[in-house]
Order: C-alpha cells, then structure tokens, then sequence
C-alpha cells in the first residue's frame, strides 16, 4: 500500500510540474518609425549651428587618458532625412580644420594645426575641410537609428566608415519646430589618414549632434 500512494504521489509531481516549453519570437524588437522629414532645401529649415557639435577624442600619446576637442566652424552642404524611408536620407556636412578647440589656446595655435597641415589663414580650401558624405542608409533591425556608410575626407585621403545616426526628436521652440540628431563613428588617423604625431591615438571617436529648426 504505501509503494502505491508514493507512486501515485510522484506521478502527481510530474504531471504538476510539466509544462509546454515557452516558445520564443523569432521575430526582432517591435520597432516603430514614424514620417517626420526635415530637409535643407526647404527655405523655411535651417541649421542651428548655436545649439550643435561636433567632438573627438582619442587617448594621449596613444595610450593613457582621453584627449578631447571639438571644432567651432562646421556646417552642411546638404542634409534630407526622411524617418521611414532609408533611401530618402543623405548629408554632408563639413568642419573647418582650423578651428579645432581644446581649451589650450597654444595647443590649437600650434602643434594641431601644423598636424592637420593648415593653418590660422585658411577658410574653405581643401586643406582646411574635412568632409563627411554619406553614400548609403540602411534602416537598423535592432533600433529606431539608421546604419550609414560615409566617406570620410580628410588630410588628401578618402575612407569609407561606418556610422550610427539617431533621430533624437523634435519641439516646438517659439514659431519654430526644432529636429535634434546625433551620429557617431570611429576612423584611424595614422593608419588610413596618414596623420604623422606621437601626442594621438590611431582611433579617434568622433560624435555629431545637430539641430535643425523648422519656421511653421
């Protein structure tokens, strides 16, 4: 009798504690675009260069803390984003090598300059332009950001790299609706651009955000 009520009772524990395997979706993030478009050849959009950047950084002498600068003249030659449609989005967009900033006046005067083979003179010749172009857009499968493919010139080269762009959203400031972005990317100064110093790192990370404004 008593082999048959543990049976029983290990039956029932079994039973109680069997169940389906949960099935999991195969399916990515639940990612939800919506139609925003903002473009630079609308005469009512502007870029609100006031409220924008654009920073690097890169560890000193290649190995120890971050050496950080951002550039204070910078801008787009063109810019059309549209939120669900890849192919309506491209840019390019420009920063004076000059203007490069530190916070070390005799830094940025200087040895930075003779770096980036300008100087304190130049405006928009080649030589004093690093320009990024983007050359195709895909829609991220895992996010509400979008995977670019950019040419990055700079110092005589051209170099594909790879960014992360996000539309980071929109307000409505006075008679105007603001748009904010933000791309990030990496490239190799030394090895692909041929930058020659001993106070940088070969990656550099650089992060963009811009801000454009709508008149309504």
């Amino acid at each position: 009798m008593g082999v048959i009520i543990v049976a029983v009772c290990l039956i029932g524990y079994v039973v109680g504690c069997t169940h389906d395997d949960e099935v999991l979706s195969s399916k990515g993030p639940d990612i939800t675009r919506g139609e925003e478009k903002v473009t630079l050849a609308n005469t009512n959009t502007t870029f609100d260069k006031a409220h924008s950047n654009v920073q690097w950084s890169t560890q000193y002498l290649g190995s120890t803390a971050l050496l950080t600068g951002r550039f204070d003249n910078f801008g787009f030659n063109i810019f059309d984003f549209d939120e669900s449609n890849a192919a309506g989005i491209r840019f390019e967009a420009w920063v004076w090598l000059n203007t490069v900033n530190t916070s070390e006046p005799g830094r940025d005067d200087g040895c930075l300059l003779q770096t980036f083979g300008t100087d304190a003179t130049l405006t928009d010749e080649d030589e004093n332009l690093a320009i990024i172009r983007s050359k195709s857009v895909e829609l991220s499968t895992t996010d509400k950001g979008y995977n670019v493919k950019a040419d990055l010139i700079f110092n005589g080269v051209t170099k594909e790299v790879t960014c992360k762009m996000d539309y980071d959203g929109k307000v409505t400031s006075g008679t105007n609706v603001v748009h904010g972005f933000s791309l990030q990317f990496q490239f190799l100064a030394k090895t692909d651009f041929l930058i020659a110093s001993t106070n940088i790192g070969d990656n550099v990370d650089v992060k963009c955000n811009a801000n454009f404004r709508v008149a309504q």
